[in-house]
């Protein structure tokens, strides 16, 4: 599995000096020299061992060149939600709508099935009595459905689901189903740049191992970022016999709040593919 390290950016600015600096961001490079701001890039050349990227005294690396082997920028976006509708129709006077949470993509996935009797008097009394159970469902913390919604106009029922979640629907015969709009993940959110910040602290040893680690440190996460991810591969000599080698795969995510005009996912992208 890959070692993670992930740095958390706080503010607009370019380290432009040589020393590291409080509230900036700049790379350091062969171990000592410090990147300088050049046309609103940093100034790496391609070549250069051991480079770390730091913003203030934290840093992430070392990266050197023929190591990396991708680098990506993932964007921030916000995600769209799934949205489906379920036109009710009655069969034998009756309806039904089965909704199956997808998002585990699992062989056994949550399934759930909301009927209206059969006395149902007319379609959109059938669509009205379905989603009055959904309701019911939908609010509770400990349904697999949870967060979900449903809103009625006349026979049509509309599902959505919470950003990064996704279903299918069924039903009687009758009864017609479609889909308004398709669910798109979210990426770089508050809550997925805590999550992957933990992830960082454990596989660093920071924190999550027990011992002198134990206490947490506070989180550095604010707000929605752009993430650039660096990918590569750590090769040294074995002590195994013959000539065999290891073989340490790393990422290193640098988090940049989406939205800055100065220090800018594109320019890093660029200075760190010069390492490939």
């Amino acid at each position: 599995m890959a070692k993670t390290k992930v740095l958390i950016v706080g503010t607009d600015a370019i380290n432009a000096t040589s020393s590291f600096q409080t509230s900036k961001f700049g790379f350091v490079e062969n171990g000592a020299t410090f990147s300088a701001l050049n046309s609103g890039a940093l100034d790496l050349t391609g070549g250069e061992e051991d480079v770390y990227a730091f913003h203030g005294t934290d840093n992430v690396g070392p990266m050197s060149e023929g190591e990396v082997k991708k680098v990506t920028t993932i964007s921030y976006s916000a995600g769209t939600a799934q949205v489906s509708t379920a036109t009710i129709a009655l069969d034998s006077d009756a309806a039904h709508v089965k909704i199956i949470n997808t998002t585990a993509g699992t062989m056994n996935l949550p399934v759930k099935t909301f009927e209206s009797p059969a006395t149902t008097a007319s379609a959109n009394a059938g669509a009205a009595a379905i989603k009055a159970l959904m309701d019911t469902e939908f609010a509770k913390s400990s349904s697999e459905f949870y967060g979900f919604s449903a809103a009625v106009s006349s026979a049509v029922i509309t599902i959505t689901a919470p950003v990064n979640s996704h279903f299918k629907l069924s039903g009687n015969d009758a009864s017609a189903f479609a889909d308004t709009a398709v669910a798109v993940p979210s990426v770089g959110t508050e809550a997925q740049i805590t999550a992957l910040e933990k992830k960082g602290w454990v596989d660093s040893g920071v924190w999550g191992l027990g011992g002198s680690n134990i206490k947490q440190p506070t989180t550095q996460v604010s707000g929605n970022y752009d993430v650039v991810l660096v990918e590569g591969t750590v090769v040294s000599n074995s002590k195994a016999v013959g000539n065999a080698q290891n073989y340490d795969d790393y990422k290193i995510y640098i988090c940049i709040p989406d939205g800055y005009s100065t220090l800018l996912p594109a320019n890093v992208n660029t200075q760190l593919t010069l390492l490939k």
